[in-house]
């Protein structure tokens, strides 16, 4: 799937690039696919790195949850990710991923 997500960035890259080029007269076309060509690097970028955590087996639990009881409307999901040595300091992300 990373190799497919590479290569369709890769396409739409050097796409960015020949428009660039093709409406190089026009200022406001010029920034944006220079826009455009920037956050498609920073896309490969985050392609490329690997993920700590394997959030495969989160969604498989909260897969198995949501089949108990489809009525539910909020799961959470609390991962410690070290030992507790003084006191317990949390951050937390709240989100949204409605199933379709």
């Amino acid at each position: 799937m990373q190799t497919v997500i590479k290569n369709h960035l890769n396409d739409l890259q050097v796409s960015a690039a020949k428009m660039l080029l093709y409406h190089s007269d026009n200022r406001m076309l010029i920034t944006y696919f220079k826009d455009l060509s920037e956050k498609l690097v920073y896309l490969e970028k985050l392609t490329e790195e690997d993920t700590r955590f394997d959030f495969v087996e989160v969604q498989k639990a909260m897969d198995e949850i949501y089949k108990r009881d489809n009525e539910l409307t909020h799961i959470q999901i609390n991962l410690q990710i070290q030992p507790v040595t003084s006191f317990k300091k949390e951050g937390i992300i709240n989100g949204k991923m409605f199933k379709i």
